[in-house]
């Protein structure tokens, strides 16, 4: 979201009444037919084409357009203020249209003419725009500098609207890439001067924004509190829509607090104020919610009741996504109540609707709760195609624990196969027993007697060279043993650490390639349903592989870090992981990868390492951390 008081006053407006609106909307168009059949300056003045530009700009783009444009043709009438507003309204227009090329070369031209009759009001109106267009480019850290370079610019010139402008779209470019200590403490300096500035509706969406980045952070009694003065705002200000969407999120905070009563209180207030908006969309999401607290709080009854009356309202309003999800829900009521052979019907039914619609974005959880069901049905062969068939739909998401549980689907279903097989083969074995048990007999009575002498004649002529023999032989075992258990562990400790790294990397490149997308959606609710689902598939984006790294290592090579510590007491953290993967024998290339830096740095690392440690010039780094 970007914050721009001008446009929030505008939405409000027009929302404010149905009957409003056509009104409005009928008078602009008036006011526009009329600067389109006359050339007169003085009929309709520049400055009134972009205010009426600026107001159709989200609802009649190609309108704006004609007007923006007519108002750059007329230079000889056209002072540079009214140029620069024109360029960035076509800019919006453009960048609206997806016309990034050139709604950039719009924002080139404006930022070049504000800056040389040095209007500061429009050179920050035009980083506010120029930060907008590279969130939609995806371009994050370029955003964050037009936003720095607009605070400090604001802050020359003690413009508080525009400062808070300016920090609160820091936050969410922050957020977005999951900075959240930076993006906190911008949301924090935002609603500070938000309150300053009176703005209740821009607090009221800061507070929200402020309250979801606590909840990635894992603060969620702050987040409910942040929440909860968003609500008194929406309340004053009668923004029952609002209000609503903002008890939803209540419960989805109380929910991860496992307080399901709390959540299910929002939820039900919730429900009444969209029953009087009439809101059918907006009552399916929260009877659903409804549906899976009362699960989760162990009534089943209820729960089942609640999902079989929305899927027949989805039915009837032909809402296909909110069919699959209750099918879905009811299939896990009716597992956890040991209804196995239904919930696998009901499953299926979620599966066949999304095949049918071409639904594959909820295909992989169907999926997995398909391979669940037939698991606990015992049916192990079919549950590990299904997990097979999950696993080939999203394999780039698939987790750890995922394949771990395949494999475990894998390993019993062979394991089931080859009793089968036993079972054959035990069967032949004795009908063949039965006709040579005589012979078997005399060979194994043979065989026990020749050993028997043998072992006799080499026991008295060696046995003192045999022990000595079997007890090396045991103790090299043992060495042996404990060298190839330990190679294992490193490997499984590089292999795991590898795969976190790439998981961590992917979600980022997810989350970044994905939340542009979110300020495509016009709806609020559009929105945060969007930034809800990709945050559950990027959940693992803010995690430290390296920390993992270290503690595993630890449990392996206890003592290593210690020793090169005594060794070198001013040795880096970073230097000790490096140390640590050295001592792993990785290559440099696998060594910067996991550690995130460059190849070059890792070398200059490893040179540093070698003068903290005093190595000779023929010392080898390697050998010599193994033998730590």
């Amino acid at each position: 979201m970007i914050y721009n008081p001008d446009i929030i006053l505008l939405r409000s407006f027009f929302m404010k009444s149905d009957i409003i609106r056509p009104i409005v909307f009928f008078l602009v168009m008036n006011c526009f037919w009329s600067c389109q059949t006359s050339n007169s300056p003085e009929f309709l003045q520049h400055s009134e084409k972009i205010k009426i530009a600026d107001s159709l700009n989200h609802f009649n783009p190609k309108a704006a357009d004609s007007l923006y444009r007519l108002v750059l043709k007329d230079h000889s009438s056209t002072n540079n203020v009214n140029i620069v507003k024109a360029l960035l309204g076509l800019s919006l227009v453009n960048s609206n249209r997806g016309a990034f090329d050139t709604a950039g070369i719009l924002l080139a031209k404006a930022s070049g003419l504000a800056t040389s009759i040095n209007d500061t009001i429009l050179m920050m109106k035009t980083l506010l725009a120029r930060g907008s267009l590279q969130i939609e480019l995806g371009e994050n850290d370029q955003a964050e500098r037009s936003f720095l370079e607009g605070i400090t610019l604001a802050i020359a010139m003690n413009e508080l609207t525009f400062r808070q402008k300016f920090l609160l779209n820091l936050g969410m470019v922050q957020q977005t890439r999951g900075d959240y200590p930076a993006a906190l403490k911008s949301f924090t300096e935002g609603i500070k001067e938000a309150e300053k500035c009176g703005d209740e509706e821009t607090l009221a969406t800061a507070l929200e924004d402020m309250a979801v980045t606590l909840k990635y952070t894992g603060e969620i009694r702050e987040a409910i509190s942040y929440i909860n003065r968003s609500l008194e705002i929406r309340k004053k200000r009668k923004q029952t829509r609002e209000y609503a969407k903002g008890l939803q999120n209540l419960g989805v905070y109380y929910r991860n607090l496992e307080n399901n009563d709390s959540a299910l209180f929002a939820y039900r207030q919730a429900y009444i104020i969209f029953s009087g908006l009439n809101d059918s969309l907006n009552l399916v999401r929260v009877r659903y919610n409804i549906g899976i607290i009362l699960k989760n709080q162990g009534k089943y009854g209820e729960a089942e009741a609640e999902m079989i009356h929305i899927l027949q309202f989805c039915r009837e309003k032909n809402i296909i996504d909110g069919q699959t999800f209750t099918y879905s829900a009811l299939a896990s009521v009716y597992e956890q109540t040991g209804r196995l052979q239904r919930a696998l019907l009901t499953i299926d039914s979620a599966i066949r609707l999304s095949q049918e619609k071409h639904l594959t974005d909820n295909m992989t959880m169907f999926l997995t709760r398909r391979h669940e069901i037939l698991a606990k049905l015992g049916n192990y062969s079919e549950a590990y195609a299904v997990a097979l068939e999950t696993g080939a739909l999203s394999d780039s998401l698939l987790s750890i624990d995922k394949q771990r549980e395949i494999a475990s689907l894998k390993t019993r279903f062979e394991t089931e196969r080859k009793e089968a097989e036993n079972i054959l083969l035990k069967k032949d074995m004795e009908v063949q027993r039965s006709k040579l048990w005589i012979l078997r007999l005399g060979l194994i009575l043979g065989s026990l007697l020749f050993m028997i002498v043998l072992a006799i004649f080499y026991l008295s002529q060696k046995h003192l060279k045999k022990q000595k023999m079997m007890e090396n032989q045991l103790h090299e075992q043992q060495i042996g043993q404990l060298e190839v258990q330990s190679k294992l562990k490193e490997q499984e400790l590089v292999f795991q650490t590898l795969v976190r790294v790439d998981l961590t990397h992917l979600n980022r490149s997810v989350r970044e390639k994905l939340s542009p997308f979110k300020l495509r959606l016009s709806r609020k609710k559009d929105q945060e349903e969007f930034e809800h689902i990709l945050s559950q598939i990027t959940r693992d984006a803010s995690k430290d592989p390296m920390s993992e790294f270290d503690l595993l290592f630890r449990q392996l090579h206890g003592s290593f870090y210690e020793k090169l510590l005594r060794r070198c007491p001013e040795i880096s953290k970073t230097e000790l992981q490096v140390c640590a993967l050295i001592r792993l024998n990785l290559s440099t290339k696998d060594i910067a990868r996991l550690v995130n830096i460059t190849v070059s740095t890792i070398e200059t690392t490893r040179y540093h390492v070698r003068k903290k440690l005093e190595l000779g010039p023929g010392e080898n780094l390697t050998s010599f951390l193994i033998t730590l």
